[in-house]
């Protein structure tokens, strides 16, 4: 099974050139994928912390690199209207033809107050996965470049043109841990997301989700370090259910049972990410996963 292996972009921040560089330096040693969060606000330091948003970020690092994937992880269904976001998404496409995967997502409890601030809504109950669906399936239809009608309780369209029209279209994921995801992701989707679970849970619900083409992804918080007793200080007291941690074999072997449960595309968040974390990462664990 070939494993393809991403990092989360250091998009905490309010210098562009830090983003970039990271983007660059993973590119540079071999990485697969470099992907950016969803949020108006970062869910952990406080609402005044600096934060990119997501898509004109990814457009920024698309037309930077040249073979890396680059990738959502994820984009919120709720945030923005999902004519404007498959415009978006085209966009990109075509700024890095073959490299964008798009994962969509509700959003969880977390969200509520970043929504609501903001005056946008938030869907709760069946209503999430009913507008999630929804917004996946009418990205799905502008990327086939043919006008778009639609209407449901969530959006109306009426004779929207495809446009920019997409050569390569990206790759639709869908990502949530719940039961009612995971029955959509296999009906909808070209591959399933699942955040921050351990083997054992990944695969039993992968289990019923396998087939030809569809892809079973991983993303997680990790930290990588020689030194275990700085590893767990960063991770903090729930590291050992939640995170990948310590040095590159006690890492390598964590990525490696995920592999083992079905996951073909792992995706790393680290807090304190170094250019040195991201060479340790394609050069030293990666070899460990084989």
């Amino acid at each position: 099974m070939t494993v393809s292996l991403g990092v989360s972009l250091p998009q905490f921040t309010s210098d562009p050139d830090r983003v970039i560089g990271s983007a660059l330096r993973a590119e540079a040693v071999g990485l697969d994928s470099v992907w950016l969060f969803d949020h108006m606000w970062p869910l952990s330091g406080g609402k005044e912390r600096p934060i990119f948003e997501q898509w004109s970020t990814l457009a920024y690092v698309a037309a930077a690199t040249e073979r890396i994937t680059v990738g959502t992880m994820v984009t919120r269904s709720s945030l923005r209207h999902p004519a404007v976001l498959a415009k978006m998404a085209a966009t990109v496409a075509t700024i890095a033809p073959g490299r964008l995967v798009l994962t969509l997502g509700s959003g969880d409890s977390l969200s509520r107050a970043e929504n609501q601030a903001f005056g946008i809504p938030y869907f709760a109950g069946d209503d999430r996965t009913r507008q999630l669906v929804s917004t996946l399936s009418l990205l799905r239809a502008f990327m086939s470049g043919q006008p778009i009608t639609a209407m449901d309780e969530f959006a109306s369209i009426e004779a929207l043109p495809s446009s920019p029209e997409v050569a390569s279209p990206p790759r639709l994921w869908m990502a949530g841990n719940s039961r009612a995801v995971r029955d959509a992701a296999r009906r909808t989707a070209d591959g399933w997301n699942a955040w921050g679970k351990d083997a054992a849970w990944f695969r039993e619900r992968a289990r019923g989700l396998a087939r030809d083409g569809f892809e079973l992804t991983w993303g997680g918080v990790g930290v990588l370090d020689t030194d275990d007793e700085r590893g767990s200080a960063a991770l903090g007291t729930d590291f050992p259910e939640r995170h990948v941690w310590g040095p590159a074999e006690r890492f390598a072997s964590t990525l490696r049972d995920l592999v083992d449960a079905g996951a073909g595309h792992l995706v790393v968040t680290f807090p304190k990410a170094t250019p040195e974390t991201f060479e340790a990462l394609a050069t030293t664990v990666r070899p460990l996963l084989v």
